[in-house]
């Protein structure tokens, strides 16, 4: 029985206003420029000559990365797997919010520990190794978002039904049963998992242009820069949209399956499974890189600070970037929630409109985070908006477009996990709504507004693609001053303020994790 409400309704087509606002400005200011003569500007959908060099690039770097994290994350996620007891089982889910760990974080951390390791080298004798262009790219990248890598081949490891794996252990062993059963059940996962990896990588270009490395998603922010055509912008995008969309179709079918399958009640082993040698290695070798990936980042902000006085200095010098990325984080994240709620809602159906806002709701994802920010100017940028379009609800604006279907996917799996006769009594026996919402679904629905409101905040705090683009002059955010800062190699007056922003984002992590084992967790207990 489905939930009729005119609030919901009026909720879910918020959404879409929101979350689709920027490309159809875009499609209109296309629309209006072609009619204007423009036609020769089509050309700008064929890339070709230094625009196709770019694309290849990009799309080679991507794949490796992608490639990469599956790589690194399967065997780490292996391991995990077994953490399905106490608190460990809540914890582990932390590994898919350090993701939110803004890339720049990384990259100012690798670049730090290179030039040290360099450093070091020199001392003995011995040449540097060379830590810009592609290969840097390459490797902060990977380490940024190998944790969606390891958190979503943890999802598709346990949607395995626990009753298969006893029945392969007992005909063929444990680690033939790993390879002929766990792995090609949990494959859609993980692929999917290296689909948005391979999304996030491509249309990414803070870190390639870090390390002096051109991208085309740079070249979709440059050609707006330059001409100020947001139809030209848009058109210059259209071959980077064609691949994420192709990839993303395939990864939002995979995600969907798993997400809507319920979470089987049984432990997967309740005996330890027997690895080869070299197996364990490499479950060994990709823990030890996953605490890189956190350590390193943590370990060089710490050293790089020196003292807690220095720190609290950095973030006293930039308290008004502070504050304001704090709330622009927390309105985002309150504003996203019932529209993430209304979007949830529509997910849950099985009919083809389910199937619909399923594509509805992830397509954005497929977006660029500079076509976000430019199709947001299109929108607000008229006279009659002015007031608006100055304000700082441009960057709250811009990290709903890019994260609410972010939170609408982790209410989902607070819904699919509620016990529908609870919520049936509470529409045929309530007599009030509001008391009905706070006595009987917020406390249902808890688990999931904390995880979802967790992820819009800490991926807001870091936004910067989007943000950079629509940011009102003066009005900066901590992530535009750092990104700024760290063109110009002023590593150790932003190490301050790259380690608050990472405490932050391991602080909403921390609670969004705890959330995630808490939905996840009483159905294992059962069988105890």
């Amino acid at each position: 029985m489905r939930e009729s409400n005119p609030c919901t309704r009026s909720a879910a087509i918020l959404f879409i206003l929101v979350v689709y606002a920027p490309l159809g400005a875009l499609l209109a200011d296309l629309g209006t420029s072609l009619s204007a003569g423009h036609a020769d500007w089509l050309e700008l959908m064929i890339p070709s000559g230094r625009r196709m060099l770019l694309l290849a690039r990009s799309l080679g770097l991507s794949l490796a990365v992608a490639g990469s994290a599956v790589i690194v994350g399967v065997p780490a996620a292996i391991c995990l797997w077994r953490w399905n007891t106490g608190l460990s089982a809540r914890l582990r889910w932390l590994m898919l919010f350090l993701v939110a760990i803004p890339p720049y974080i990384h990259a100012l951390s690798w670049m730090s520990a290179a030039h040290a390791l360099n450093g070091l080298l020199e001392s003995h004798g011995m040449a540097g190794i060379p830590f810009q262009g592609w290969g840097a790219s390459w490797w902060v990248q990977l380490m940024a978002l190998v944790p969606l890598a390891v958190g979503l081949s943890l999802v598709g490891l346990e949607t395995v039904e626990p009753d298969l794996i006893a029945a392969g252990r007992l005909m063929v062993g444990d680690f033939a049963c790993l390879k002929r059963v766990v792995l090609p059940l949990a494959a859609p996962q993980i692929l999917a998992g290296a689909g948005f990896v391979f999304l996030l990588s491509i249309t990414d270009y803070s870190v390639p242009s870090l390390f002096q490395l051109n991208v085309y998603s740079l070249e979709i922010f440059a050609e707006y820069s330059a001409t100020g055509e947001p139809a030209r912008a848009f058109l210059t995008a259209v071959p980077l949209l064609l691949i994420t969309m192709l990839f993303l179709s395939f990864s939002q079918a995979a995600l969907r399956n798993a997400v809507l399958k319920p979470r089987s009640t049984a432990l997967s082993f309740p005996t330890p499974p027997r690895w080869p040698a070299w197996l364990g290695c490499c479950v060994r070798g990709s823990v030890l890189l996953m605490a890189a990936q956190s350590g390193v980042p943590l370990g060089v902000l710490v050293a790089a600070v020196g003292s807690w006085s220095a720190m609290a200095g950095s973030v006293l010098s930039s308290r008004s970037e502070v504050l304001f990325s704090v709330l622009v984080a927390a309105a985002a994240a309150g504003a996203s929630l019932p529209l993430a709620y209304a979007a949830a809602r529509e997910l849950v159906r099985k009919d083809g409109q389910g199937r619909l806002w399923w594509f509805l709701v992830t397509a954005p994802l497929a977006v660029p985070a500079p076509l976000v920010g430019i199709g947001l100017i299109s929108v607000w940028n008229r006279p009659f908006l002015e007031a608006l379009y100055g304000s700082s609800l441009m960057t709250v604006l811009a990290s709903l477009a890019r994260f609410a279907p972010l939170a609408a996917l982790a209410l989902l799996a607070q819904l699919r996990g509620a016990d529908p006769l609870l919520m049936d009594a509470a529409r045929v026996f309530h007599t009030h709504t509001l008391k009905t919402w706070l006595r009987i679904r917020v406390p249902l629905l808890l688990p999931g507004l904390a995880a979802a409101a967790s992820v819009v905040f800490i991926l807001a705090a870091g936004e910067l693609g989007a943000t950079l683009i629509v940011a009102p002059p003066g009005r900066a955010t901590l992530t535009m001053k750092i990104y700024t800062y760290l063109h110009y190699g002023a590593w150790e007056a932003v190490a301050g303020l790259c380690l608050s922003v990472a405490a932050v984002v391991l602080l909403g992590g921390l609670v969004g994790a705890l959330m995630v084992g808490r939905w996840r967790l009483p159905r294992a207990k059962r069988f105890r």
